[in-house]
């Protein structure tokens, strides 16, 4: 049996963040968002979507570094290949002072085809947050016939600072594979994999942080 688990390394390739915090558990009611799982530092929460099976996701978490160093590292299209491992190339079609548009392409574990996927982002300040806003648009560049474009997805970060000089991250995200996935199965990485990312993140700050104190 192939791996499964690379799969939702591409479901993290963005974060969509709202400012709204979630009840401290079951669900709320004024956003449609379910405490699915919860640690000391970190929550996972999902809602329905209408009109798919599979369901949106949304992550709290702190990060421990400056909000600049995260934003950096989450806006610049080049920098996702050093937190996203399945992310093997990555090409920037046009750039300005706040939108970006990149072409991203994931290797995939065989029998499951490479996936491909376009994202828009758009950059903003809300007060002291930082919003980060990306979306799929299919027809940006032109289809590989070898790979699957992604043309279902909708990601926003929205970063803040926190205590002692680290920052809040609330993440909210949806996207469909466009492959013979059962849903059932990609609704439950969505509870366990975002840890992992979450945790290559950290350990990606923390490594820069140790080479700019040298």
């Amino acid at each position: 049996m192939f791996n499964l688990r690379p799969l939702w390394s591409l479901v993290i390739v963005l974060l969509v963040v709202t400012s709204q915090a979630s009840a401290d558990q079951g669900q709320d009611l004024d956003s449609g968002w379910t405490l699915r799982r919860e640690s000391a530092d970190l929550k996972i929460l999902t809602r329905d979507i209408i009109g798919s099976d599979l369901k949106a996701v949304r992550i709290e978490t702190t990060l421990a570094a400056q909000l600049d160093e995260v934003a950096t590292l989450l806006i610049q299209p080049l920098r996702r290949r050093d937190w996203d491992e399945m992310c093997k190339s990555v090409k920037i079609l046009s750039t300005s002072e706040h939108t970006t548009r990149a072409y991203y392409h994931y290797d995939m574990p065989w029998p499951v085809h490479d996936r491909d996927i376009i994202l828009q982002t758009d950059v903003h300040r809300e007060g002291e947050s930082l919003v980060i806003n990306s979306n799929a648009i299919s027809d940006a560049y032109a289809p590989d016939p070898e790979r699957v474009r992604v043309s279902e997805a909708w990601y926003h970060w929205q970063l803040s600072p926190a205590a002692n000089g680290n920052t809040a991250v609330i993440a909210e995200m949806f996207m469909d594979p466009a492959g013979p996935i059962p849903a059932w199965l990609l609704n439950r990485l969505a509870l366990t994999q975002p840890v992992k990312t979450i945790e290559r993140l950290n350990q990606v700050l923390k490594l820069e942080a140790s080479k700019s104190n040298e």
